[in-house]
């Protein structure tokens, strides 16, 4: 009898457990699915004016599958004294609750990280619905807000559209790079300074929040990706941009692919070498006091276009082009390693690896870090190698002159 009670008992527990429901449950088509987030600072105020991409979901899919005519993304935004504040605010104005699981991009206002960014993330790191891993750009020379509000061609969705440029360019091009709120948090309470991709709008800003500009074959404004920002202690400090910008990634290990073009015959860059690997090591030493950096860069290639006769069957030839892509990259190395100290910003992590390798060395330099990295000797050396020239030798159309 006591057996039967216990199993009727443990059935009835175990009915229980199965009828339990999500009692925070939240219905799909109560939500708005917010993909971006711009922070501006308000100018003389302590506010932030936060903006908010957000799906619209009766233009994305149909039943159907046909267009309704509306544009892909609704934008809201509120002005508080904290982020948190600016969320709730724009409650008032949305028809739906905010959902901010699949946040994809985060866009700082020019104007935010030349005040400061270090209190912009304590939401990030509290929040159980945003995401650390949450893509951040800087707006250059415009407002989070202008960003966000304008539509792109071929994505749907903008804030995609934005992420995937950047991954583009750092990937293909090499002058931009990914980061996210996770390792911006730890790069700002680092021993050194960060740096951000940078994003312009080009053309008409306010012709670019049109629907009807989609409509049309030659966009008049579109994003793009324009420059590293240099923070420190999360503060902007200045831009790198082209070689500068190359130059740094080439030292921080981040260049997947680029191209240089190098002379030939006294054809001034009109050999394309495309660089599809390269790798970075970094050693400092300490000689009374003075850090000694030692950069060494190992990358290979492919001659991918010549724009004027050359013998590549010639041995000596590939040596000259490789020595040629060799310099190029020293250059552009030590040029931004220059402006680094000029700004007397360790973006590259110097200091980091110091205090990894040389425990005791780093504690005797440690508190003027910054002003002993601008006085820093720097050793740079690279080593380049063409390991194919496509698939012909001698270009057959340019005559030998």
């Amino acid at each position: 009898m006591k057996v039967g009670w216990m199993m009727r008992s443990f059935i009835y527990i175990c009915c229980l457990m199965l009828l339990t429901s999500c009692w925070n449950s939240r219905e799909l088509n109560n939500l708005g699915i917010v993909t971006g987030i711009g922070v501006d600072k308000v100018p003389n105020k302590e506010e932030y004016h936060v903006t908010f991409q957000i799906v619209n979901p009766s233009s994305t899919a149909t039943s159907a599958g046909a267009s309704t005519g509306q544009p892909t993304i609704t934008i809201y935004s509120s002005t508080d004294r904290t982020i948190f504040g600016a969320f709730r605010k724009t409650s008032k104005k949305a028809a739906r609750q905010m959902f901010f699981a699949h946040t994809q991009l985060l866009v700082l206002g020019e104007s935010t990280v030349k005040s400061g960014i270090d209190g912009i993330f304590d939401i990030f790191e509290r929040s159980h619905e945003l995401r650390l891993n949450t893509n951040v750009i800087v707006a250059r020379d415009t407002e989070a807000s202008s960003i966000l509000k304008l539509l792109l061609p071929v994505e749907s969705l903008p804030a995609i559209g934005i992420i995937k440029k950047s991954k583009n360019t750092a990937r293909i091009y090499g002058e931009s790079r990914d980061i996210n709120v996770f390792e911006l948090i730890n790069g700002l309470s680092g021993e050194g300074s960060v740096v951000i991709s940078g994003a312009r709008i080009l053309g008409d800003a306010e012709e670019g929040t049109k629907k009807s500009g989609m409509e049309q074959t030659k966009v008049k404004a579109l994003v793009t990706m324009s420059g590293l920002s240099v923070l420190k202690k999360g503060v902007l400090q200045g831009w790198l941009d082209g070689p500068l910008a190359r130059g740094a990634l080439w030292v921080q290990n981040e260049i997947n692919e680029t191209s240089i073009n190098v002379d030939s015959n006294e054809v001034k860059d009109s050999i394309a070498v495309n660089i599809n690997y390269s790798k970075t090591k970094i050693k400092i030493e300490l000689r009374n006091k003075v850090p000694v950096i030692h950069v060494n860069v190992a990358e290979e290639g492919t001659l991918s276009e010549a724009q004027s006769y050359i013998e590549l069957s010639d041995r000596e030839v590939i040596v000259q082009l490789e020595q040629q892509v060799a310099l190029k990259t020293k250059q552009e190395i030590t040029q931004a390693l220059q402006a680094a100290q000029t700004m007397k910003c360790d973006i590259f992590n110097f200091g980091n690896e110091l205090k990894r390798t040389n425990p005791k060395a780093w504690e005797t330099v440690k508190d003027d870090w910054e002003s002993v990295f601008a006085e820093a000797e720097m050793d740079v050396s690279v080593e380049a190698y063409i390991r194919s020239v496509g698939m012909r030798l001698e270009p057959k159309l340019l005559k030998e002159k």
